[in-house]
């Protein structure tokens, strides 16, 4: 069984005291509000912390993200304090993450077969983009970037399809709430 859910920027919210950056929605489920902790101060860094929530107004956090460190390693808490995983800053076109069992697993962006079938689709991008400038809707298209979590051989436990936005998770294989705070500091850092 997998899990698909996407990152989208939030609009300001006037009704809540929480600094909400992102909503993460998930097919099938409630969303997941990203918000900006008290070192943000509204701004879309990544050396800062937030907070996961099933709820708009703030009262029941999934985890906490906060820097772990002069390195820049951020740590995934949950409400009860326990630690969940280790997010690594972006390395270039790789993310890292360890979890608590001593698991590694390491995200690359691109892959070959992603690069060959946006070489065939291209004519048709340049159709769209015409199309898209022509109903004054802009540019809106994306160079390959599908980026696949794994820890070696095996399926992956989580995989972001660069051409639809979406997540895949395997919630058997990673808890959600690392998976939700990793997809966070991707969508942030592209």
């Amino acid at each position: 069984m997998t899990t698909v859910f996407g990152v989208h920027a939030q609009a300001p919210q006037g009704n809540t005291a929480l600094d909400l950056q992102s909503v993460i929605k998930v097919r099938g489920a409630d969303p997941v509000y990203v918000a900006r902790g008290s070192s943000g101060h509204g701004t879309t860094g990544l050396a800062t912390d937030f907070t996961l929530y099933e709820d708009q107004a703030g009262h029941k956090p999934l985890c906490t993200v906060a820097p772990q460190g002069a390195n820049g390693r951020l740590t995934v808490t949950a409400p009860d304090g326990a630690v969940l995983a280790v997010l690594h800053p972006p390395a270039g076109r790789r993310y890292e993450l360890e979890l608590p069992d001593g698991t590694h697993l390491i995200g690359r962006v691109g892959t070959v077969p992603g690069w060959f079938v946006y070489v065939l689709l291209s004519p048709l991008t340049l159709l769209y983009t015409a199309a898209s400038l022509i109903g004054g809707y802009g540019v809106d298209w994306h160079l390959p970037a599908r980026t696949v979590w794994r820890s070696g051989s095996g399926p992956a436990p989580l995989k972001f399809y660069g051409i639809t936005d979406k997540y895949k998770l395997r919630p058997s294989a990673l808890d959600p709430r690392v998976a939700y705070a990793q997809a966070v500091l991707h969508f942030w850092s592209t």
